[in-house]
């Protein structure tokens, strides 16, 4: 028997529908995989950029840092944002819309991270808008173009909002099912690539930046290490070449 938060997370996600949640996320997807095609092929050093980006911020970051916990953070965000990109480019999937199979409770953090930076780019779009149309109004040059731009940008930031209040109520209806089923993911891992992960884990916290995986193998120890290593990286292979095929059809 359905609660009255299921009751409510349906009528909400039936509005969302309505509204082109389902539709629109078919569009979003089709970008998706137009845009990692681009980048692989126009920048094949993304990554090499991207992390110069990334300790750019973090230099920054860290200027203005007051404590030694707060320099560990800044750090451990920068290792953070690097690893998720690079697995973005790895499965060609945004981190926002697709949920990992091992981990599925880590997508609602994106989901209303996502909606956050459309809804400063709706109201962004609300101040600019109301500007535009009277420039345009009193003929004021190149405020009819840019007009039309801001109206495009208004559309798909609302309806970027709108998929992820729809994933979001998807989310909460299955949220302890996905909570149970992750921590099943979790203590099977832990069982079967548990010394693995932890080399893994303390490379990456002994350095800076992020490890080079030779690197991580020369802080390998033990002959079963180095079988859960194996096994841990041809497990991940094989799930993105999965995910990947299940995206192309």
């Amino acid at each position: 028997m359905k609660t009255e938060e299921n009751k409510s997370l349906d009528r909400k996600i039936k509005l969302y529908e309505k509204l082109g949640a389902v539709k629109f996320q078919k569009v979003v997807f089709k970008v998706e995989e137009l845009k990692f095609k681009l980048i692989k092929k126009l920048c094949p050093n993304f990554i090499t950029y991207f992390d110069k980006y990334c300790d750019f911020k973090k230099r920054i970051a860290l200027k203005h840092a007051k404590t030694k916990e707060d320099k560990k953070r800044i750090i451990n965000n920068s290792k953070l944002s690097k690893m998720a990109m690079r697995k973005e480019l790895n499965y060609e999937q945004n981190r926002n819309y697709h949920m990992e199979a091992s981990k599925p409770t880590e997508i609602i953090n994106y989901l209303y991270w996502n909606k956050r930076v459309h809804q400063k780019g709706l109201i962004k779009d609300a101040i600019l808008i109301p500007i535009l149309t009277a420039g345009t109004i009193t003929g004021v040059p190149g405020a009819l173009p840019l007009l039309v731009m801001e109206l495009i940008s208004a559309g798909i930031n609302f309806e970027c909002i709108n998929i992820q209040n729809y994933n979001i109520c998807r989310y909460k209806k299955v949220e302890k099912v996905l909570q149970r089923r992750e921590q099943r993911s979790f203590e099977r891992s832990v069982e079967k690539y548990g010394q693995a992960a932890e080399v893994i884990h303390n490379t990456i916290e002994k350095s800076e930046s992020l490890p080079t995986f030779d690197e991580i193998l020369d802080n390998i120890t033990s002959v079963e290490q180095l079988k859960q290593m194996r096994e841990l990286f041809q497990t991940k292979i094989a799930e993105r070449e999965k995910v990947k095929k299940i995206g192309g059809k």
